[in-house]
């Protein structure tokens, strides 16, 4: 690797684990580490990986820097065979240039630090296009067995990588070079091996019911009835823009249309523009569906495309260059910028003031700070309340987040109106009898009628959490008694 992308791969490293290790966890974090308290062969929302890699470093401790290694150690191994990657497509300048747009892109800068199952997927993904490439230029019959196990792990990283069959045998039968890997008994044992590993996750599924496989392609697959289908475009739009940044994903989408044009001379591009197109069109198709889809779902369908944008750049000439030039140097000036605010905005609310859009719901910052003071109130009233007592909450990411806060003690229930990974760990119902102290908060409101129909709560204690001024939250902390037992 490249000396100038070892400093800018280094230096992406160093940002990683100094936000990671000063900021708190946010609510989505939280959920996600609070599963490794119940080591399994898979969970509700997602598969084993993310919570397998928080188990492993919060050995060491529990603070949110030892939470998110796994991340920050991720991004870098996912730097790395970018860089590789495009350096056997291309050349070693074109890869320091992939790397650059990689690093510069939100979406790909967040997922470096932060707890999420997309961080652990990234490096998989990539290090499956390299081996993929492998089966074009190499022979040995152990390749698509290698394939095969990278697709298994990947799976037991995020349930999108199931769509690396497709396109590996897609790319292996649309290319002259790699076809006679379809004649050969190993393709069919790679196929074998990735069924072996993501064996976990099937195994889990089928004990439950096939919880994860009714969420993903049955309950999550609704927008809410006021929401058109243009607006349901809209919606995802918005989202691929705000996270790929207002210059990046345009430009990104101008490369997928280069790739395509050049893919039918120039069998690098077919490579890129086979791994890419497919996914991004599934996925964005699903994203439409899905009325609460997830703008990052669609990382590992750019990831080809950043390759392709190292490429370019590189190389183009004439119009095609100062295009591309003017095109993501306006990107990398207008992410520089955005990091920027937001790295001032972290450290003092002045910016936030003076905009009147300003909503904290929409700050994922508001989400990490505040939480000494919601646990400290949690203990008094717990402590009101006398033995036995239970936490409930009654959604699933708020849920996480006290449980992380107050370190499961009191223990922590989710009675939330849709599953929840908490059902299928017997925290859903808190115990019969049980006082209760029930929180929710502005961001995540909840009828404790519904949620507690056999307790009685008390007036809530209001917890405002603000910066200097600034309101960031409310939290509810309410102190409720089986109907009849009455409160202290």
């Amino acid at each position: 690797m490249g000396e100038r992308t070892a400093l800018l791969v280094a230096g992406t490293l160093a940002l990683h684990w100094i936000v990671a290790a000063t900021t708190g966890l946010s609510d989505t974090e939280a959920y996600y580490a609070q599963w490794a308290r119940n080591p399994a062969l898979s969970y509700y929302d997602h598969p084993p990986l993310v919570a397998w890699m928080a188990w492993l470093f919060t050995r060491v401790s529990s603070a949110p820097w030892a939470v998110r290694l796994g991340p920050v150690l991720s991004a870098a191994a996912f730097a790395v065979l970018v860089y590789r990657l495009t350096a056997r497509l291309f050349s070693p300048r074109a890869a320091f240039l992939a790397v650059a747009v990689l690093s510069a892109i939100p979406v790909f800068f967040f997922t470096g630090f932060l707890l999420n199952p997309e961080a652990f997927l990234a490096p998989l993904w990539a290090l499956f296009l390299l081996l993929l490439l492998d089966l074009r230029d190499h022979d040995e019959s152990w390749r698509p067995v290698a394939v095969g196990a990278v697709i298994g792990v990947a799976f037991l990283a995020k349930y999108t990588a199931v769509l690396a069959v497709p396109v590996a045998l897609m790319y292996v039968a649309g290319s002259a070079s790699s076809r006679r890997w379809l004649r050969r008994p190993s393709l069919l044992l790679g196929g074998i091996v990735a069924l072996a590993l993501a064996m976990p996750v099937i195994v889990w599924n089928a004990r439950h019911g096939w919880p994860s496989l009714q969420l993903h392609l049955s309950e999550r697959m609704t927008r809410p009835a006021s929401e058109s289908l243009g607006s349901g475009l809209l919606r995802v739009v918005r989202g691929q823009l705000l996270l790929f940044s207002p210059v990046f994903q345009p430009a990104l989408l101008g490369v997928l249309g280069v790739s395509v044009v050049r893919s039918w001379r120039d069998e690098r591009y077919r490579f890129l523009a086979t791994t890419s197109v497919p996914v991004l069109a599934f996925l964005l198709t699903m994203m439409v569906r899905a009325g609460d889809s997830e703008a990052h779902w669609t990382m590992v369908g750019y990831l080809p495309l950043v390759v392709a944008s190292g490429a370019i750049l590189d190389e183009a000439a004439g119009p095609v260059r100062r295009v591309a030039r003017m095109a993501f140097g306006a990107a990398f000036l207008l992410s520089g910028a955005a990091a920027a605010l937001y790295a001032v905005h972290v450290h003092t609310p002045a910016l936030a003031k003076g905009l009147p859009w300003y909503d904290p719901a929409a700050d994922p910052f508001a989400e990490t700070i505040g939480w000494e003071r919601v646990s400290a109130a949690i203990v008094v009233h717990a402590a009101r309340l006398g033995p036995g007592v239970a936490v409930v909450g009654a959604h699933n990411v708020l849920c996480g987040h006290i449980q992380a806060a107050v370190d499961d003690s009191p223990p922590v229930y989710c009675a939330s109106p849709r599953r929840t990974q908490f059902d299928f760990i017997g925290r859903r119902t808190p115990p019969t009898g049980a006082p209760v102290v029930f929180v929710d908060t502005e961001r995540y409101p909840a009828d404790v009628a519904l949620a507690l129909p056999d307790r009685a709560c008390g007036t809530p204690e209001g917890i405002e959490i603000d910066r200097s001024g600034l309101h960031q939250a409310l939290v509810r902390v309410r102190d409720c008694a089986p109907l009849g037992g009455g409160l202290p």
